[in-house]
């Protein structure tokens, strides 16, 4: 690559980063407040040239991934130095390293979208396939950043015991804001499946609940299946 265009390449990823500071809220809040609109418009801009794709918001996939990013720096910051350091002296050797940890916690969060856009092609008929499977996937990414941010911060006042916080004048352990914090995350979420299920396979709402929080269980399932295991390696 000649000089200029090193030049070009590195101009393209710091305007790109840059971005984020405006395009990152952006797509944060309509995925929080108009999900089903961003789940539509992300199986739609898939449609468009690869350079046009995504002009107004993240790309999913990319904004799952800072999105957990950014849980992981929260989380730690609720449990506190001490409670952080214990936690990477108990983890299985390969995820002491920040990098590996944030590739992992991104995995598990990209199991949920995966299974729901499986299930969506099988209830559909359609055969499972990389082509087949972006556009659902993409749409979930969108509803998965929110979901993991809230998750994360639930566990990690969950996790906490170590401090008591003030509510209304009275103390409490970290349980009493981290599971309601969870349970409305988990509602959220179940609600934003079912609406999505509804719409695009034309189901009644109540085959359309059903779908989504069995969708919604395998998720937990998987993903807790997947945490045992790997804390089992450790």
């Amino acid at each position: 690559m000649d000089f200029m265009g090193l030049l070009r390449s590195v101009e393209d990823i710091l305007f790109e980063i840059v971005s984020w500071l405006y395009f990152y809220p952006r797509t944060f809040l309509l995925s929080l407040f108009r999900p089903q609109r961003m789940m539509a418009y992300a199986d739609d801009e898939l449609d468009d040239r690869p350079k046009a794709r995504y002009e107004s918001t993240i790309n999913p996939p990319v904004f799952l991934m800072i999105t957990i990013a950014m849980a992981s720096t929260v989380s730690e910051f609720i449990l506190g130095p001490e409670a952080v350091a214990q936690a990477i002296k108990d983890s299985p050797e390969f995820l002491r390293d920040w990098k590996n940890e944030l590739m992992f916690t991104a995995f598990i969060f990209s199991i949920y979208p995966l299974l729901l856009s499986i299930d969506l092609l099988r209830h559909r008929k359609i055969a499972i396939d990389r082509t087949s499977l972006r556009p659902p996937f993409y749409s979930q990414c969108f509803v998965a950043a929110p979901f993991g941010l809230a998750n994360h911060i639930a566990i990690a006042f969950m996790s906490d015991t170590t401090f008591e916080y003030p509510i209304m004048g009275k103390y409490y352990d970290g349980i009493y804001i981290g599971f309601p914090i969870f349970l409305v995350t988990l509602i959220w979420y179940t609600v934003q499946q079912a609406r999505w299920f509804r719409l695009e396979l034309g189901t009644s709402l109540l085959k359309s609940c059903w779908i989504a929080a069995f969708a919604v269980f395998k998720g937990f399932f998987v993903t807790f299946s997947i945490m045992m295991l790997i804390q089992g390696t450790g």
